[in-house]
């Protein structure tokens, strides 16, 4: 049940940034040293010198570490070649890595190649040691490279979300309202009328907009990441179920992209704004909510406001836990498609006596919000829920 205080810690921002660069320098390292790197190299070779090359030995080796079980192929052809009257050797096939994944393509690499046969090898004029036989770049590194830049691109959106959260913490004070307001929620189950003097109350929202996307677009990105690797060995079995079911993971991540492009879109919709009139919400009691929104509200056809009462019941079944949540109280404090109502205005809301205050327990609690629907024509609508405490009256005020 949320207090509305806005208090967190900056630990769990701190520990991911930390996680995020460690990602964000392991992917551009990866993409450096298997794509930049070998793509400068190979520009160059440009004015590196063609020379005879006699073909020593031929084979194509296994790669395998007992992480993995998946299996690279290597092409290797041993070369010698003579410079400045200095002889050199050479396994050096092309630019980039030399291992793929895809056996015959590293024996079809290997077939134009013969032991004992004279060839065309480039050697670097600066450095005659280095020498490639092939002035290609590796044609199959492309699946290194995509996981590098995956891994990078996850960094940098993990990166930029918590530097966000963390900036966001660090410039969120705690206001005399909102002490005033902790001192009344001290019972966390049962959250008691404080006593205090009222003064307004502004409604923050539950879940931002910018967390939203940023969740949705570390996990599209990390899924199909994720599912592109798997896919890999999978496209090696040449089996047309298991591509099936990697097909069907596959497009729960596209979805999940598809969502983050949504969500990213909402972020520069207008932001309500909500305020009550008075801190100690209870049973019996009316306020007056008023709403105003920060941004080009005019794009806004139609403006929903509901007030409701969530119920939230946990089931244990043997080993797992089954959660059913319904409203048992819902008001429309407002429906309009007026331009002079919809950029901001004010109801009065009376709570009946008989509902129920805000509870949480292990198994069940009861939650109150208020939701904010702003249609927009041909963008995301507004979509913003704000969480709202519901105290019980004290016992000298229920007598």
């Amino acid at each position: 049940m949320a207090t509305n205080t806005g208090n967190g810690s900056a630990i769990p921002s701190m520990i991911g940034i930390s996680i995020a660069s460690i990602l964000l320098f392991i992917g551009l390292n990866g993409v450096n040293s298997t794509w930049y790197y070998p793509y400068r190299q190979f520009e160059s070779s440009a004015s590196w010198d063609r020379i005879p090359c006699t073909v020593m030995a031929i084979r194509v080796d296994e790669i395998a570490t007992k992480k993995s079980s998946v299996v690279r192929y290597a092409p290797v052809v041993d070369f010698r070649y003579a410079q400045s009257g200095k002889e050199y050797a050479s396994t050096r096939f092309w630019f980039g890595n030399n291992d793929t994944l895809d056996k015959d393509k590293a024996v079809q690499s290997t077939a134009p190649f013969q032991i004992n046969g004279e060839y065309q090898c480039f050697v670097d004029k600066s450095n005659p040691a280095n020498a490639v036989l092939v002035r290609e770049l590796n044609p199959a590194a492309g699946w290194i490279i995509r996981n590098y830049a995956i891994a990078a691109g996850i960094g940098f959106i993990m990166l930029l979300g918590n530097f966000v959260s963390f900036l966001t913490l660090g410039l969120s004070k705690t206001t005399v309202s909102q002490k005033n307001l902790q001192r009344a929620m001290a019972n966390s189950t049962c959250p008691v009328e404080s006593g205090d003097p009222d003064e307004p109350l502004i409604i923050q929202a539950a879940e931002s907009r910018v967390a939203i996307a940023t969740g949705l677009w570390i996990g599209g990105v990390s899924w199909t990441g994720i599912v592109s690797l798997v896919s890999i060995g999978v496209l090696q079995s040449k089996d047309w179920f298991p591509f099936l079911i990697v097909g069907g993971f596959f497009l729960v991540g596209i979805a999940l992209l598809v969502g983050a492009v949504y969500t990213t879109l909402q972020v520069f919709n207008p932001t309500p704004i909500l305020a009550c009139s008075q801190r100690d919400i209870y049973p019996g009691s009316e306020f007056e909510l008023s709403w105003m929104f920060r941004g080009n509200v005019k794009k806004i056809q139609h403006l929903e406001i509901v007030f409701e009462g969530i119920e939230k019941v946990s089931y244990r079944q043997g080993t797992s836990t089954r959660t059913e949540e319904k409203p048992f109280f819902t008001m429309q404090v407002v429906s309009t498609a007026s331009a002079e109502k919809v950029p901001q205005g004010f109801e009065i809301i009376s709570i009946p006596l008989s509902t129920m205050h805000s509870f949480k327990s292990t198994n069940n609690s009861f939650t109150w919000q208020i939701r904010v629907k702003g249609k927009i024509s041909m963008w995301p609508d507004i979509r913003d829920r704000f969480e709202i405490v519901l105290l019980a009256p004290k016992p000298s005020a229920q007598a």
